[in-house]
């Protein structure tokens, strides 16, 4: 009689056994879900976009993306349907407002009990290259006389206005039509021309080149221009009426965003030597020749308002900084730290290493201070910021 108990016993121990080896191996089905965060893409315009997968598990419902602590449902930024399978991917974007670069942008999604997570850091939004590849160049040496002064400008169209000039009655209505387009602020629906302009000449003689042009995509993005100019000298016979060279550089339409425009001169005279031959001659300058100009692009699906503020750099007068922000209704910590980092920026560029060691803010008034310097080693330089809210202007001074 023992035998079969002693067998019937082994038997319980060896069915228990398989119980929970089948449960441990096989854990409940909620355990199983596994989302896969992937292509996970953040700009500077505020862009936020990623796909979602389910790995592991049969099915899943997605029931909310948190970015960086804000929550957001599913349906903010997809028309897709919750309801995930195993293998099924699906897309999900939203445009959260500009985005310092270089900042990082933490992204959870949730399909209870399962997470899946990612991160990365912004960057600038690629430029629509398409017409920078071979600017059609158009050169001029008198429709601007009386409009445009020396220096960068930006005109803003609804298409490029190089193949607009046979629509006007004379040419003064078409470079009248062209000053009335010029701006510093545009949007991603307008087709961006660049007018260089040596200004306004009492004879003929002088000239604008283009030599290279080049841009930058970094942030923010910049324009590079190198051309020369030359004047006539003494010997040279010249046209004896008023003259402003100018070259249009058209674009085309860029994503939202700020853009910085630099050109660098290199001057010349234009003499006769003793054989009668004419002679370039390269002017010797204390300092460089730049000129710059900013501009800003806006999306039109966005509604936020633009404020633009006025520079003093030093104790100098800087190029204006316009932002999309609204502040009717208060300001923000990151609205706040938006207009210092932008502001800082343009005082010494992005290459600068820095450190934000205070902040304070309220709507009235922005204070800010900075270590900053070229390497580890040089920190030790401050700059100090005070954005007045009211006046809409910005002062910086900093140490060399």
């Amino acid at each position: 009689m023992k035998q079969p108990i002693w067998i019937a016993a082994a038997s319980i121990i060896i069915v228990i056994a398989l119980i929970g080896s089948i449960y441990f191996l096989s854990p409940p089905d909620d355990a199983e879900l596994q989302l896969e965060v992937t292509n996970l893409t953040a700009s500077t315009d505020g862009q936020v976009s990623f796909n979602v997968s389910l790995s592991q598990g049969n099915s899943g419902v997605l029931n909310s993306v948190v970015l960086n602590n804000t929550h957001y449902s599913w349906s903010d930024g997809s028309s897709n349907e919750p309801t995930i399978l195993k293998g099924e991917t699906k897309h999900w974007s939203v445009n959260i407002g500009n985005l310092v670069n270089g900042s990082n942008i933490q992204v959870t999604v949730q399909a209870p009990p399962a997470t899946g997570n990612s991160n990365v850091i912004v960057q600038t939004p690629p430029v629509d290259t398409t017409s920078l590849d071979e600017p059609n160049y158009v050169y001029d040496s008198y429709g601007a006389v009386g409009l445009f002064a020396e220096g960068i400008h930006v005109i803003a169209t609804s298409k490029n206005p190089c193949t607009m000039s046979e629509n006007f009655t004379t040419v003064k209505d078409y470079w009248n039509m062209l000053k009335a387009h010029e701006t510093t602020t545009s949007t991603d629906q307008d087709f961006i021309t660049i007018l260089l302009s040596r200004g306004d000449k009492p004879t003929g003689g002088y000239t604008i080149n283009i030599e290279s042009f080049s841009w930058l995509e970094s942030y923010p993005v910049k324009f590079r221009f190198h051309i020369n100019v030359t004047d006539p000298g003494e010997d040279i016979m010249v046209s004896q009426a008023l003259t402003n060279p100018s070259v249009l550089v058209p674009i085309g339409k860029l994503t939202p965003g700020e853009y910085h425009i630099e050109l660098n001169v290199t001057w010349f005279i234009l003499n006769v030597d003793s054989e009668g031959n004419t002679v370039s001659t390269p002017v010797m300058t204390f300092a460089p020749i730049v000129w710059k100009q900013t501009l800003t692009i806006a999306s039109t699906q966005d509604n936020t308002s633009s404020t633009t503020f006025k520079v003093v750099l030093n104790g100098n007068e800087a190029p204006d900084l316009t932002f999309q922000l609204d502040l009717s209704d208060g300001l923000t910590e990151t609205e706040a730290k938006q207009i210092t980092e932008h502001s800082f920026i343009q005082a010494l560029g992005e290459e600068v290493l820095r450190r934000l060691d205070k902040l304070t803010f309220d709507n009235q008034q922005i204070t800010a201070q900075y270590t900053w310097g070229y390497d580890e080693n040089d920190m030790g330089h401050i700059l100090d910021l005070t954005a007045d809210l009211t006046a809409l202007q910005i002062i910086v001074d900093h140490c060399r």
